[in-house]
């Protein structure tokens, strides 16, 4: 009896988005430590398919810079030599030209605690490394950039996540609560962490809230939209991001998927499929 073929889970996406410009940077992943950069344009729709990484990059430690020119990552090779990896190095912080992951600035970092980076501006940085993690690698020094390393870096996704929701205007409703149980358990949520998220235009009146938890290791998110008419039909799932574009449009990240909806008032139109990248393949590797 033959044996039914098992249908491959979808990309996970995350994206970065900028303050001023109204441009975003996906992050594609899948295979696990393959991403895929595509760079968006919510202006007119239109997507760029950029680089490959081959490795991790941890997208809630990334940032876009506010004109949407210049990517901070914090990424990962674990030490692997790969095309992508200089000299070896097990993980970094570095910048780039979105969508490309060649790194113009870059600090090494030689474990996945803490790291990244958050732009103050165009042309400055917050850098998530201890002020004696952060020398830059000697062959990508920033040139023209102004950077503030941080005394207090801590943790992991947190704090430095939680800094870039206050900042993109996910305002806090509840804090969470979290213990740590030690092993096999790891973390539990006890209260969850919920956000909200007004519509560019506040007289439209609806918002968008978001519900975060941490169990083990895995982050969960839940969206809901409030203020509408009937609750809107969101696109086939897992639904890994749920946000206001800069057309005032509710934009989704779904099942491998990127999606719009144009809103009405109190009305949420259907939500329409933009990209499709759940068959993008990353370029074969030679990691001898």
């Amino acid at each position: 009896m033959a044996t039914a073929m098992k249908t491959p889970p979808p990309p996970r996406l995350s994206l970065v988005r900028a303050a001023r410009a109204p441009i975003a940077v996906i992050f594609r992943r899948g295979p696990s430590k393959r991403v895929q950069v595509v760079r968006w344009d919510f202006s007119n729709d239109s997507f760029e398919r950029g680089d490959w990484f081959h490795g991790r990059i941890y997208s809630k430690r990334s940032d876009l810079s506010p004109n949407g020119e210049l990517l901070a990552c914090f990424a990962a090779s674990f030490g692997a030599r790969r095309p992508d990896a200089l000299d070896g190095l097990y993980s970094w912080t570095m910048i780039t030209h979105a969508p490309s992951v060649v790194p113009i600035a870059l600090w090494p970092k030689g474990d996945c605690w803490w790291g990244g980076a958050l732009f103050t501006g165009d042309r400055s940085l917050w850098l998530n490394h201890r002020p004696d993690e952060a020398t830059p690698h000697p062959e990508l020094e920033p040139k023209g950039f102004r950077v503030e390393a941080n005394p207090g870096a801590h943790g992991e996704d947190e704090p430095i996540y939680k800094r870039r929701l206050e900042r993109d205007g996910w305002m806090l409703r509840q804090e969470w609560d979290v213990e740590y149980l030690g092993p096999p358990l790891f973390f539990r949520t006890i209260k969850p962490d919920i956000r909200a998220k007004v519509h560019p235009d506040p007289d439209v009146g609806l918002t968008i809230t978001m519900e975060r938890r941490l169990d083990r290791f895995s982050y969960r998110e839940r969206f809901q939209v409030h203020g509408v008419d009937a609750e809107p039909q969101l696109p086939p799932g897992p639904l890994e991001w749920l946000d206001w574009d800069s057309r005032g449009r509710i934009i989704a990240l779904s099942g491998g998927r990127v999606w719009a909806a144009p809103v009405a008032g109190a009305t949420v139109a259907r939500f329409q499929e933009l990209i499709d990248l759940r068959d993008d393949r990353p370029e074969p590797v030679d990691n001898r």
